[in-house]
Formats: structure tokens, sequence, C-alpha cells
């Protein structure tokens, strides 16, 4: 009798681990995504002082924010992830900076959590709070 009940709590266990992934799937497309994503190897690619500013616009797109402060020009990517279900996958609010020389060269590239001044729930930015 333990062996049944042995192989029975395996089998319902391989059943609910292989559910939890599927659960997973569904999550994703019903996550809430604001903003571009620049993952840590894509990041990794830009080399500070060699890549220039049409590398970043051609591999990720236009910056949705520039700035300028003491003579660098400032872009900043904005992603925040909202999950769907809790407990399953982690929300995610941060920015991807980029600084550049007067030259338009890469002088440093970085990710910080979340914007200055803003939260990390769109709904709450939406409504004004």
């Amino acid at each position: 009798m333990n062996k049944v009940s042995f192989f029975a709590a395996a089998a319902l266990s391989v059943a609910l681990l292989s559910g939890c992934a599927g659960v997973q799937k569904v999550a994703d497309k019903l996550d809430m995504k604001t903003g571009t994503y620049v993952s840590p190897e894509q990041l990794a690619t830009f080399v500070k002082g060699k890549t220039r500013q049409a590398d970043v616009i051609s591999a990720i797109g236009y910056p949705p924010a520039r700035n300028e402060i003491s003579g660098k020009e400032i872009w900043t990517y904005n992603y925040t992830l909202i999950t769907a279900i809790p407990f399953v996958g982690e929300n995610k609010s941060e920015s991807t900076v980029f600084e550049w020389n007067k030259a338009g060269v890469l002088a440093n590239a970085y990710k910080a959590n979340g914007t200055a001044g803003g939260s990390s729930n769109p709904m709450l930015n939406a409504a004004g709070l």
C-alpha cells in the first residue's frame, strides 16, 4: 500500500507542476506591460566609448525621454511589468539609462529602479496619484 501511495503522490506532484507551467504561460499573456524592456544581455552589447546613438536606436528604438545634464545627453527607457496573477512571476519597474558625450558616443549605460517621482504602478500614474 505504501508503494501505491508513493506513486500516486508522485504522479499528482508531476501533474501539479506541469499545470503551473501552463498557468505561467497564460499569465504572461495577461500581464500588463508598458515601456521598452531592455534585457541585461542586450544592455551588455553596448560598449562604452564605441557604441553610437544610431546603434542604440536601431537595436531598441528612439528614446521616450531625453535630457541634458552637465553636458551629457541622457536617454531613458522606462519599463513596467505588473503580473496578472499574484505570486506567479515578479512585478518590475525599471529604467535603462544611456549617457552620451557631446560626440554622440556612449559614456555610460546602466539600469535604475523605476522613475524618479513616479510610481511603479501605472494605474496610480494614470489616476494622477
